[in-house]
């Protein structure tokens, strides 16, 4: 697992298949999410599956080996695999959109990705 916030770029590879958790709660502060709609990618070759929303808090570490902890319901969950390795001299290579709900309506946050291979 690794947990990301929307400032983070995730390093993932394509040979695996991985959960992922981002912290939210900058970008909504002050509220929670109530509904998950969607994480896509502009990857066609990502596959993206099991969402959902962290109804606990979680902790866990990012990528860096830093201690995070994620409130819960500001925080979403996903698995990750495949993917299409691109440059490894650029910062990322696709992005992900969640599309989700809060008190305020519908929201959406952006995640770079940088997929590599192994």
């Amino acid at each position: 697992m690794s947990c990301c916030t929307t400032s983070d770029v995730l390093l993932h590879y394509t040979g695996e298949s991985k959960v992922y958790y981002c912290d939210l709660g900058e970008a909504i502060r002050g509220r929670t999410i109530t509904g998950l709609t969607s994480i896509v990618s502009a990857d066609a070759g990502l596959t993206i599956s099991s969402t959902g929303i962290l109804t606990a808090d979680t902790s866990d570490y990012d990528q860096h080996g830093n201690a995070i902890t994620i409130e819960a319901s500001t925080g979403v969950r996903w698995t990750m695999a495949g993917g299409t390795a691109g440059n490894s001299a650029v910062d990322s290579t696709t992005s992900l959109t969640i599309t989700f709900t809060t008190s305020a309506g519908t929201e959406q946050a952006m995640v770079r990705v940088k997929v590599v291979d192994p």
